[in-house]
């Protein structure tokens, strides 16, 4: 079966987005700030909203679009210190780990990825 987008998904392929994630631990205790830019390059209901950075690595974020508004033009910089001009959209997540990280490597952990539907500042 096909998958049915809304409008809004589909709009946002080819749109450059900077992405800004915050991950927490079990506890709720911070453990990495990251922020990303990519383009769109593919959209599903079930399988997120898939960013190409420009080292050609891809991303994929969960399908909400309740974390994403429209940039204010400018200059920003992700987590590597690359330059990014004039995105179309900020996006905002908030990701808690669910599970003890007491796990053989290579093992499943569990995330709970949380939308930031609070318009991010800028300044």
């Amino acid at each position: 079966m096909a998958d049915i987008l809304s409008p809004e998904l589909a709009a946002l392929i080819d749109k450059h987005a900077l992405v800004g994630i915050n991950y927490f631990d079990i506890n709720g205790d911070a453990l990495q700030q990251r922020r990303l830019a990519g383009t769109v390059v593919r959209v599903t209901a079930n399988d997120g909203i898939t960013l190409r950075q420009t080292n050609e690595e891809e991303f994929t974020l969960p399908s909400s679009m309740a974390p994403w508004f429209l940039a204010p033009a400018g200059n920003y910089k992700t987590s590597d210190g690359e330059s990014v001009s004039n995105p179309d959209y900020l996006v905002t997540w908030t990701v808690h780990r669910c599970q003890d990280t007491n796990k053989p490597e290579g093992e499943h952990q569990w995330w709970e990825w949380v939308a930031n539907t609070t318009p991010p500042s800028v300044g």
